[in-house]
């Protein structure tokens, strides 16, 4: 069995804080998404689906053990899997690298994968008709629904983005066809695989995140920091623990408050940091209140509440407020009170 992270996409929900890193690696609780999904799977051979700033990528598997499969122009998850299909024909355990899954999911999902063809890793949410739809016949899978219309979704479960899939799952993938918004489908294969009589067992894995939008990203954190204080994941390389604060070889307090759980990897002086939040190396803070944030390298908050936001790399905020807001990378807010926005280009509200 070989394993393999899906990390081809844009990350336009977050945009732009996605401009100069893939969602995959943007910083959270000390270390990336990517990285904290690839440690679930370390045993294997990993093998990262890559494409937008696949540079990046390329990079990282110099420091951690995975190969690159590039996918090319992305057409959906079914697409990134038949490339993976022409590096690698083996069983394959399959995790989207932008979700937030517990720490025994992997786990859960391989004690299935002697009962089953194929696994998939559900979970209930509110919303279903936001996401594929899980019907189920006699505990089995029966079929997947794209975003069906409210009120006509078939269970409150969905897809979460984590799949044991066994060889044949390539041979269904030949035979899909692309789906209304033009894309070969991972989901359509699997609804293939059951029509077909194949056995698709489904797990329940909660809580899950799909980190897809700013606000959602912050949740992931949250649990990803809950895990690293409860002991159920280890600290991020370069962290120690201390309390319920995650401290790096890089991270300088001076005359500051903290509140856990929360990430010091940069500069924090005189300030108020936390909870849930983040100031990446190469970052700081001065003289301001930051709660429930990412702040990113290269960047500066000076004499500024940051609240509910993430601040992108190489960012400056001094004299200001953000509420749920997302910067672009360089751009600067001086002056300026901003709440629920997106910041593309630098903004002085003060002469």
């Amino acid at each position: 069995m070989k394993a393999a992270l899906l990390a081809a996409g844009k990350g336009k929900r977050l945009r732009p804080a996605t401009e100069a890193r893939p969602k995959p690696l943007l910083p959270i609780a000390g270390s990336t998404l990517f990285e904290y999904n690839l440690s679930l799977i370390s045993d294997l051979q990993v093998y990262a689906v890559v494409s937008y700033r696949k540079e990046l990528f390329i990079d990282l598997s110099r420091h951690l053990n995975f190969r690159i499969v590039d996918q090319g122009k992305p057409m959906g998850t079914g697409h990134a899997v038949i490339k993976l299909g022409e590096e690698v024909r083996d069983d394959i355990l399959l995790i989207y690298a932008d979700i937030y899954l517990p720490p025994d999911s992997v786990e859960r999902i391989l004690s299935y994968c002697d009962k089953y063809d194929h696994v998939v890793a559900v979970t209930p949410v509110e919303k279903p008709w936001e996401f594929g739809v899980v019907e189920l016949s006699s505990g089995l899978l029966k079929r997947i629904v794209e975003k069906p219309k409210k009120g006509e979704e078939p269970s409150n479960l969905i897809v979460a983005g984590a799949f044991f899939l066994s060889q044949s799952i390539f041979d269904h993938l030949m035979d899909v066809t692309l789906s209304p918004r033009g894309e070969l489908e991972l989901t359509d294969a699997l609804t293939l695989a059951a029509s077909r009589g194949e056995r698709v067992g489904v797990v329940t894995v909660s809580p899950w995140v799909d980190a897809g939008r700013p606000s959602d990203f912050l949740i992931a954190q949250k649990y990803l920091l809950n895990d690293v204080i409860s002991g159920e994941r280890p600290p991020p390389d370069g962290y120690v623990l201390e309390g319920d604060i995650l401290i790096s070889n890089t991270g300088i307090i001076e005359s500051s408050e903290l509140e856990g759980p929360s990430v010091v990897a940069g500069l924090l002086k005189g300030s108020t940091l936390g909870p849930y939040s983040y100031l990446e190396a190469g970052s700081r803070a001065v003289n301001s209140k930051i709660f429930n944030s990412i702040v990113m390298r290269g960047s500066s908050i000076l004499s500024s509440e940051v609240m509910d936001s993430l601040i992108a790399d190489g960012g400056l905020v001094e004299g200001s407020t953000l509420v749920r807001s997302v910067t672009a990378p360089s751009s600067r807010v001086v002056g300026c009170s901003v709440e629920g926005e997106k910041v593309w280009e630098s903004r002085v509200c003060v002469t």
